[in-house]
């Protein structure tokens, strides 16, 4: 009789290894039920608003301060939005409103594949945190080319996302070009961990070269329900701003049709 022993041995972790190999897969359009993230944490990715629907959200921010941003899908490939602000909103203090509203649009170039990351093209006027009168704690954007690729692996979804912008020369004294990279990793289907870094050539304050320039922000987004997320971030984890310490931000974000 013929013994089967060495074929099942062979076979074994070979099937393991495509199991977990066919695991390895980008994740496209089946995997996006819920809402696209359009912004790691201050930096965009290549998310895009469906047609159809708006998107809110609601950022709280230090000394009282509260920003709100509303995306609309106006075409299949095109999210127009408009931000606007202040700070000390929160608290018994004056409330010292943002100058202006801001304004921004992305539009997708290209759809994410087997091959190749999501591209957008997009451009943004709002910054992040407190406005001194000329700029925010964080700059604008400006005119940005941000790209997306995810991955469903056996622990989870897990995306990459990068860019780079050339920021608005009103904000900064040339206009200069910086980049950011980030990744989100989910722990289940509600639960996922945020972290990016961004060179942050042109942000306000920042005399310093090199690494010191560089902000690390982290944060955790918690998917409420289909159309609701919450976000806890943990910004400037390296201190380089004026900031002494690491600032902690929320966010609420709320997705629904028109």
């Amino acid at each position: 009789m013929i013994s089967h022993a060495p074929y099942t041995a062979v076979k074994q972790p070979v099937a393991l290894w495509i199991l977990f190999l066919a695991g390895l897969v980008p994740a496209t359009l089946a995997a996006h039920s819920r809402a696209e993230m359009t912004h790691l944490i201050d930096c965009p990715t290549a998310g895009v608003v469906q047609k159809g629907k708006y998107a809110f959200n609601l950022r709280l921010f230090n000394a009282g301060g509260v920003s709100g941003q509303l995306d609309a899908g106006a075409l299949r490939r095109l999210t127009i939005s408009v931000a606007y602000g202040g700070q000390r909103i929160l608290g018994d203090q004056p409330i010292d409103w943002y100058p202006r509203l801001e304004a921004g649009v992305r539009y997708r170039l290209a759809e994410e594949s087997i091959a190749w990351p999501a591209l957008v093209l997009g451009y943004e006027t709002w910054g992040h945190g407190p406005h001194d009168g000329q700029h925010y704690t964080i700059q604008a954007k400006g005119l940005f080319l941000s790209a997306s690729k995810n991955y469903q692996t056996p622990l989870g979804q897990f995306g990459i996302h990068g860019g780079i912008n050339r920021a608005r020369s009103t904000d900064t004294e040339d206009g200069k070009v910086s980049g950011w990279l980030g990744a989100d990793k989910s722990i289940n289907q509600d639960l996922s961990f945020l972290a990016e870094i961004d060179l942050a050539r042109y942000n306000a304050g920042r005399e310093r070269s090199g690494w010191e320039h560089v902000v690390l922000n982290a944060g955790v987004h918690l998917a409420l329900a289909p159309q609701l997320t919450l976000s806890v971030f943990l910004k400037d984890l390296l201190t380089h701003h004026h900031a002494q310490h690491v600032e902690r931000e929320l966010s609420i974000r709320y997705t629904e049709e028109f």
